[in-house]
């Protein structure tokens, strides 16, 4: 997806399509006894580790889900995991007012804001 300054994209989800419900969760220890793979750089994440919790939801897709959640309900599912080093940049990208898919390389997004605005900054600084 990349950075952008347009949050509010105009998309009329299908049924069964998911997409990621409000904003990200602060810091969290991981709360399960596995390890859990980061969603934007695909590090491991260790139980107890700090990381952050991206809610998912999905539109209603079969006649069940529409009776618990109607029509144009949000069926929960499993929440996207992100690790501390990932959920710093997460923070600090959105804290500048772009938006981006927590599935999106957050190391590649600071390496794309910093040569959209000239920053000085030495690629192996990143």
């Amino acid at each position: 997806m990349g950075l952008t300054c347009d949050c509010d994209i105009d998309y009329d989800p299908e049924p069964g399509d998911w997409y990621w419900f409000n904003e990200a969760k602060d810091y969290a220890p991981l709360p399960f006894k596995r390890s859990k793979k980061c969603c934007s750089c695909d590090e491991k994440i260790k139980p107890g580790d700090l990381a952050v919790e991206h809610l998912r939801r999905k539109c209603p897709e079969y006649e069940v889900e529409i009776d618990i959640y109607g029509e144009d309900g949000h069926v929960p599912i499993a929440s996207d995991w992100m690790c501390e080093s990932c959920g710093d940049l997460w923070f600090s990208i959105t804290e500048l007012g772009y938006c981006m898919s927590p599935r999106d390389d957050m190391r590649e997004l600071v390496k794309e804001y910093a040569r959209e605005h000239n920053t000085h900054q030495q690629e192996g600084d990143l």
